[in-house]
């Protein structure tokens, strides 16, 4: 049986997902971006990701903060 009260190295490893982290805070002005994001996984094809940022270089910093060995180009 699998408990849930000691997490594991996977789960400790991942990016909290919190406001100013993986998006953008609470009642800030954004626009959407939209991004191809290649690279997530091993055999995956490219996947189009549409993400809302106060700019493109904070829509870019999430991106690389949810998959962090990925390449992105923005559309």
């Amino acid at each position: 049986m699998k408990s849930n009260n000691f997490p594991d190295k996977e789960i400790l490893a991942m990016t909290p997902d919190m406001e100013g982290v993986t998006r953008p805070e609470k009642d800030k002005k954004t626009k959407k971006f939209t991004f191809i994001v290649k690279g997530v996984g091993i055999g995956t094809a490219p996947m189009k990701i549409s993400t809302y940022a106060e700019t493109q270089t904070k829509a870019a910093k999430y991106i690389k903060a949810r998959w962090k060995d990925c390449s992105y180009e923005l559309i």
